[in-house]
């Protein structure tokens, strides 16, 4: 067990993590476990991701390779409404959102979309899903700052559509950043994403009093819900526009729109709050970055009005999303049905050789 830092990443064993930058909150990081340990009946093969309100670790339950997510202290109920909205949605097994499972072994999802268990004196809220091998979009950019334009905007329009599905049950996002983005590429190399977070993860109506600025990185955080800027805030489609616009700016610029390491959040917010940010200079890109600029502008009115018109507009230059390529589900009786027939064809060759003339 360990504790990291969310903003620099420094972790410590011993529980004192002390970093010597002003703005890094370190004593106040959660306490991440460690592959090996184990949470209830779920052994932790490995730590994935630490997002700003949940953990996101490598599971084993029985013979299950599983995904678990555990809410931090003070966002129990941030995970609850996830979970709960998980399953309103989980009839459309939409590729961009997590497949929910039964928090505990023997049990059914509609019973317990979450859990809670005591773990070292404190009780802790989770949920489990279905095992998706990939990697973050933060980890994918460090190692690719600026991937291919394609890639960029494919992944950007799979995220659309799995946020335009959440619109549709009245939930909205209200905070993407990088590191929430799971993203994994298919067999012909297309990237498919997976939301790992749901964000606030409440109806329109809700979102000023639900959404809270600890929810998100403060580079990524929309005009609108700077504290202070717009108490009558109600426009969440077009604040998760916003977020998507942010995304591809990063993708395709090879950098944040908005500094993303140490900087004062008040010189931040200020920043943002003005749509001060390097203008886009991708001239190869057509149109796009008009498309982008006006995404990720401070006026509301401005932006695409929701996520389904951001879609539209950047598909009309991008090429046709492929449909992914599903593998042939392979098991016991398959093998079983093709050893027959392989035999069955066997023999009928060797009576035709041995048959006389």
């Amino acid at each position: 067990m360990k504790q990291i830092c969310l903003r620099c990443n420094r972790t410590v064993n011993d529980g004192h993590l002390w970093c010597q930058e002003k703005n890094c909150p370190g004593g106040k990081n959660p306490v991440i476990l460690e592959g090996g340990e184990w949470f209830g009946d779920l052994e932790i093969l490995r730590f994935v991701v630490a997002l700003e309100t949940a953990a996101i670790y490598e599971v084993r339950r029985n013979n299950d390779i599983l995904l678990l997510k555990i809410a931090y202290e003070g966002f129990e109920e941030k995970l609850k409404r996830e979970a709960q909205t998980l399953l309103e949605l989980i009839k459309f097994q939409h590729p961009a959102l997590p497949v929910l499972l039964p928090a505990y072994l023997r049990e059914e999802t509609a019973r317990h979309p979450y859990g809670k268990t005591v773990f070292r004196d404190r009780t802790l809220y989770f949920f489990v899903f279905e095992m998706v091998h990939g990697d973050t979009l933060r980890n994918f950019l460090l190692k690719n700052p600026q991937p291919w334009y394609q890639i960029a905007g494919w992944l950007l329009i799979g995220l659309a559509d799995g946020l335009a599905l959440l619109h549709q049950a009245d939930r909205f996002h209200g905070c993407l950043y990088p590191e929430m983005v799971y993203m994994r590429f298919d067999r012909e190399q297309i990237p498919r994403p997976l939301l790992l977070d749901l964000g606030a993860a409440c109806s329109s109506a809700e979102m000023r009093r639900l959404w809270k600025p600890s929810y998100t990185l403060p580079s990524y955080m929309a005009p609108e819900l700077i504290p202070g800027i717009n108490e009558n805030y109600a426009n969440s489609t077009t604040t998760d526009v916003y977020g998507l616009g942010l995304l591809l700016f990063e993708m395709l610029a090879g950098h944040p729109t908005y500094p993303s390491t140490l900087t004062r959040e008040g010189e931040l917010y200020r920043m943002i709050a003005h749509g001060h940010h390097e203008p886009l200079n991708r001239p190869d890109l057509e149109k796009i970055p008009l498309i982008i600029e006006r995404a990720i502008h401070r006026d509301t009115q401005i932006r695409p009005k929701d996520v389904a018109a951001l879609h539209s507009e950047l598909q009309a230059f991008l090429p046709p999303l492929p449909k992914e390529k599903k593998p042939y589900p392979w098991g016991w009786k398959h093998a079983f049905i093709l050893l027959g027939t392989l035999l069955g064809l066997s023999l009928l060759c060797v009576t035709v050789l041995i048959l006389p003339g």
